[in-house]
């Protein structure tokens, strides 16, 4: 074919031919063409333009994320979310700085007994008496989980603590690594208070547990603990000089956390209350959160002013973070093997882990207001309720991430009787029977029929046969569903080991 164009003077096997040839273990920087032409390859060129194109990208998107955290609303967000840590850690730290106004106030119990009679106000009126309606269907775990919160855990924490050496009680020289007698007040009474409210239903909505019997152990633990725990605490330091008024200690808790609660119920009864309270909850959190930092504020201050800190070991305070870590584990397998033997479902699982194993620090602060002060300096009571409480938090925290992403049950064994399972089946609530069970002949519009299968997964019923079915390991169910022109037609429904 002739070459038309007078410019192309070389065939294209004469371009093939001349190709400049190229060592193999050296890499052409550059590639010459027919015409002597240079062809380079853009690699440091290339690199130097896309380092600031990265580098711009980069700071785009840093400036967006800024942009976005500075939002009104991110903010407002942050804000509600940190506040009652933020609160706690200036109430306890602040004291330290200047100690006189809140040792001043500490003086007037008064003080103490409005901001707890707040608290359990607030408390009040965001009672639901639904989600208790709703835990008495599953009555098993609901009695279980408040005499795990309420009794175990604190009988396990006074098995250790009475074999530790801890200083005795009103020794001003701080000898023991251990840490002073107050300590151990501290940790009895923390582990005999009931579970925690708000950190421990935010982590079982998290872990996507059963909400309702979360709320209802809560509400009605904290409600009894109220009285449980100083009776526990009295039993408890019998043995040693601290002595309290069991009595005067129970009224003056009824009075201070029953009573606002049964207010904060009845205002409930007014039709505006609820919606508002709906409306409020961010502003009802502050305020509790507030009111907490307070009190906490004046222990301490009392505390740093009567020097009862001086002397205490930083080892007191790493063996304290290693106790409540152990204590955490401890009430993990306590409530685990609960669940285990009573068969627990998931949701019903992560409530015995997230919620029962925890423990409330209002109820402890509270608490400590009415103690009298027999026992020792509140301020270093309150010590241990300070390391355990944020302790816990991060615990659960990664226990609830987990449970989340790894559901289990606990099941009856396969050895028990038929009778037991299938109780224990209803008790939880599951529909699924795991053994043999035979259904009952059905016959259909007077036409019976026997099922083969056809290998398609639809059993083909001949005329003059009874439909019957027996629920196996593998077994099919007949269901009867409405055809075409209102023909009953059987339809197989996938077995267990199908789904």
């Amino acid at each position: 074919m002739d070459n038309d164009c007078p410019k192309c003077t070389m065939s294209s096997l004469d371009i093939i031919t001349n190709q400049p040839e190229i060592d193999k273990g050296e890499k052409p920087s550059t590639l010459k063409t027919t015409n002597n032409s240079e062809m380079t390859e853009p690699t440091d060129t290339f690199r130097e333009k896309s380092g600031p194109k990265k580098r711009a990208m980069l700071a785009d998107k840093i400036k967006t994320k800024l942009a976005h955290l500075c939002t009104k609303k991110t903010l407002t967000d942050l804000f509600f979310e940190y506040y009652l840590p933020a609160s706690q850690v200036i109430a306890i730290s602040q004291p330290f700085i200047w100690s006189k106004p809140g040792a001043y106030l500490s003086q007037f119990d008064v003080i103490g007994f409005i901001l707890i009679g707040i608290i359990f106000l607030a408390l009040g009126l965001k009672l639901k008496t639904d989600d208790i309606k709703d835990a008495m269907r599953s009555i098993h775990v609901f009695l279980v989980a408040i005499v795990s919160g309420l009794f175990i855990t604190g009988l396990v924490v006074y098995g250790v603590t009475s074999r530790l050496p801890f200083d005795v009680l009103g020794q001003e020289e701080k000898i023991s690594v251990f840490g002073p007698f107050e300590f151990k007040v501290g940790l009895l009474l923390y582990y005999s208070v009931p579970c925690t409210i708000t950190a421990g239903i935010v982590l079982v909505a998290q872990a996507d547990g059963n909400l309702p019997m979360a709320g209802a152990v809560a509400t009605v633990s904290n409600i009894i603990g109220c009285y449980t725990t100083p009776i526990l605490l009295k039993v408890f330091l019998s043995g040693a000089k601290g002595e309290f008024d069991i009595k005067a200690t129970l009224i003056k808790l009824t009075f201070s956390i029953l009573m606002p609660v049964i207010v904060g119920k009845l205002l409930q009864l007014i039709p505006k209350v609820p919606h508002y309270m709906g409306k409020a909850k961010r502003g009802v959190s502050i305020l509790t959160s507030t009111c907490l930092a307070i009190i906490l504020w004046m222990k301490v201050a009392k505390g740093v002013e009567d020097k009862a800190f001086d002397g205490v070991k930083w080892q007191s305070l790493l063996l304290l973070i290693a106790m409540v870590i152990v204590m955490c584990l401890i009430n993990i397998t306590v409530n685990t093997t609960f669940s285990m033997l009573l068969c627990l479902r998931s949701t019903f699982i992560k409530v015995m882990l997230l919620m029962v194993s925890q423990k409330t620090l209002v109820m402890a602060v509270t608490l400590i207001q009415v103690l009298p002060d027999t026992l020792g300096e509140k301020g270093l009571i309150l010590v241990p309720c300070f390391v355990a409480h944020p302790t816990q938090i991060i615990v659960f925290s990664f226990l609830a991430t987990y449970l989340k992403s790894h559901p289990f049950d606990f099941n009856c064994p396969k050895f028990m009787p038929s009778k037991v399972i299938g109780c224990c089946e209803r008790l939880n609530g599951s529909g699924k029977p795991r053994h043999p069970v035979k259904y009952e002949t059905k016959v259909i519009e007077n036409v019976t029929a026997t099922t083969h299968n056809t290998g398609g997964g639809v059993p083909e019923l001949a005329e003059g046969a009874e439909l019957s079915a027996v629920h196996m390991a593998d077994a099919v169910v007949i269901q009867q569903q409405p055809g075409e022109g209102g023909a009953v037609q059987p339809v197989m429904a996938p077995s267990e080991n199908n789904v």
